[in-house]
């Protein structure tokens, strides 16, 4: 399938702490939402369910929109989901566990929300509206 170049990434609270991708790369450290590309007649709901599965191996549903933000260079709003996760056990799958290896490392994590402020988290557009929303909401 054809991408439409926007990502539709989830933001998945647990309690205390958020899922995302501990990536190293290039000597870079850095973490980033889990989520993808939204594919062309696919609608942005169910690209990030379908990619939270293909990531994660978690089951997910109700996607509900947290934000939107211009996250990347290319002047497209991005959408980033709060999500239900519904089951299924955490491991790391899709394109990322093919592409893992000691130069190019992913990591699914779970970090306490407190902690946000601190970590390198990717795009930082996105972690300013996520840090809004912790502040404001939880």
């Amino acid at each position: 399938m054809t991408r439409t170049g926007i990502r539709a990434s989830a933001v998945i609270i647990k309690k205390d702490k958020i899922l995302l991708i501990h990536r190293k790369k290039e000597g870079g450290e850095y973490w980033v939402f889990p989520g993808g590309g939204i594919e062309e007649g696919e609608a942005p709901e169910e690209a990030v369910l379908r990619e939270i599965k293909e990531e994660t191996n978690l089951s997910a549903s109700n996607p509900k929109i947290a934000f939107e933000t211009q996250a990347f260079e290319d002047g497209n709003n991005h959408p980033f989901f709060f999500i239900t996760v519904e089951g299924g056990k955490l491991k790391l799958g899709g394109p990322e566990a093919k592409k893992h290896n000691k130069n190019n490392w992913y990591h699914l994590e779970w970090i306490k929300l407190s902690k946000i402020k601190n970590i390198n988290l990717v795009p930082d557009k996105a972690k300013t509206s996520l840090l809004k929303i912790i502040d404001s909401h939880l």
